[in-house]
């Protein structure tokens, strides 16, 4: 078997040699590495393991796992991806009945409201950049959103913490048809599990055309957080992370970003309105 190594990503590479196909990540820091490699370890204790295997090497900043062949990254337009999903979450977060994530000093705990605020402030700071591209009106309702949303938002009961993925976009799952996968446990935190919930309700909305109702009636365990939680759901968190990321873009690459990012907040600044008050009659 020939021998060869490629680049995936700014710190990811795809190596293949007589062993087996396997993929290589560098992280910034040994501590950074040492959390993925706790989670793993825990994690492969569970009956049926829904995570990859990390294989010993040196340096420590690397870690190196088998390569997951004839995979595809999920869709959340797909009920039977979603379902899947929504269960592989179920089971990071039902972990601390038999892992005490709290008393690891690798793993923080997440203080959603704070982020979200922070991210605020950032819009209100970017907001001539996306003026010059979505209007004027436009713009002061996506920051009217979130600044209603924060105004009235519920704190999270901090005191349940468990194990939060961090990242529940859809392609750090994987499907191979009959079993699915996580990866990427990057972003991983402690902290209350509704948080994850809304934040992959968030994720799944802009795929169902925003249809809470729709949600609910697929996921019923879903409607106390989202009755307890409405404001949380009505805060355009993934409109705010996309022009963030839009704004921090080489101009190179920014153009052809915004050029798909303009109908997606177009449609959403259409569709929140009626979100919002569908959420308020719940």
């Amino acid at each position: 078997m020939s021998t060869y190594i490629r680049q995936i990503k700014k710190n990811v590479w795809k190596w293949k040699n007589e062993n087996g196909v396997f993929s290589v990540k560098k992280y910034p820091t040994i501590e950074q590495a040492e959390k993925i490699r706790l989670i793993h370890k825990e994690l492969e204790s569970i009956d049926k393991p829904f995570i990859l295997p990390i294989i010993e090497s040196s340096p420590d900043d690397f870690i190196i796992q088998p390569w997951y062949k004839g995979t595809h990254t999920v869709s959340y337009r797909f009920k039977e991806d979603r379902k899947a999903v929504y269960s592989l979450l179920n089971q990071i977060h039902e972990t601390n009945k038999i892992v005490d994530w709290e008393y690891s000093n690798l793993l923080y705990s997440f203080n959603l409201l704070s982020k979200w605020q922070n991210r605020k402030w950032k819009m209100d700071e970017i907001s001539f950049f996306i003026e010059s591209h979505i209007g004027c009106n436009q713009t002061k309702l996506l920051l009217l959103f979130g600044e209603v949303a924060l105004r009235n938002m519920k704190p999270f009961n901090m005191e349940k913490r468990t194990l939060l993925h961090g990242d529940v976009v859809h392609h750090n799952f994987l499907s191979d048809s009959s079993d699915y996968k996580i990866i990427d446990f990057d972003l991983a935190v402690i902290g209350p599990r509704e948080m994850e919930n809304i934040l992959w309700m968030h994720r799944v909305l802009p795929e169902i055309d925003y249809d809470i109702l729709s949600l609910i009636q697929e996921f019923p365990q879903l409607e106390k957080v989202v009755r307890r939680y409405k404001e949380a759901m009505m805060y355009p968190n993934e409109l705010y992370r996309e022009w963030l990321y839009a704004y921090s873009l080489p101009k190179e690459r920014r153009q052809k970003f915004i050029e798909q990012l303009i109908p997606y907040t177009n449609k959403a600044l259409t569709e929140w309105p009626g979100l919002c008050y569908t959420l308020s009659k719940l």
